[in-house]
């Protein structure tokens, strides 16, 4: 992949079409295909200008960048499991369009300190939950960002509906209840995404 995104930027060709394929390599990612040409246009929509953001358990997410409209200046820091992620982005994001850093992290170990502008957490909390029942808690009160982006499922891998975007948005709304942000919702097809302002 690395080689064939190199290729690619030297050619001057455009990168969204390898992107695209790669992130469809991934039923997380698969699902936000359809939508990358208005996600980030929708939940970094009045913001002020980003400077800084943090994509947790990012997975493939950062080939999502080209959608980003994140300035040149933008510092990206990345965070997932596998060092060869790590090693990938590493050497590609200046092909990306960002200054960006991947570092290796479990976020049931240990949270990011870092102080940002904008952190991502897309459909993570419910698997990390699985795990650790008071981690969903944890990651909205100790993320240091000035806005906290949460999303959910929509609907199952399969396919199916069957209530989950009112149980996630339930959820949400429980673990909201200890803390006094103020935030909003958008609703995708396939995922619903809460904008904490904290």
């Amino acid at each position: 992949w690395q080689t064939s995104l190199a290729g690619a930027a030297a050619a001057g060709e455009d990168l969204c079409p390898l992107c695209r394929q790669w992130l469809a390599a991934h039923a997380s990612t698969r699902e936000r295909v359809p939508l990358l040409e208005q996600f980030y246009t929708r939940i970094f929509e009045g913001l002020p200008p980003i400077h800084s953001l943090l994509d947790l358990a990012c997975g493939l997410n950062p080939l999502t960048l080209p959608w980003m409209g994140l300035s040149p200046t933008t510092r990206y820091h990345a965070c997932d499991l596998y060092q060869s992620e790590a090693d990938f982005f590493n050497g590609v994001f200046p092909l990306l369009g960002v200054t960006g850093e991947f570092s290796v992290c479990n976020l049931l170990q240990e949270l990011p300190t870092q102080a940002v502008d904008v952190a991502l957490l897309l459909k993570t909390i419910p698997c990390l939950e699985q795990v650790d029942k008071r981690i969903g808690s944890r990651l909205l009160a100790e993320i240091d960002a000035r806005v906290l982006i949460v999303s959910f499922p929509g609907r199952s891998l399969g396919g199916h509906q069957r209530g989950m975007a009112a149980n996630y948005e339930a959820h949400f709304i429980t673990l909201m209840a200890g803390f006094d942000y103020r935030y909003d919702k958008i609703e995708f097809a396939n995922e619903i995404v809460f904008r904490i302002f904290k």
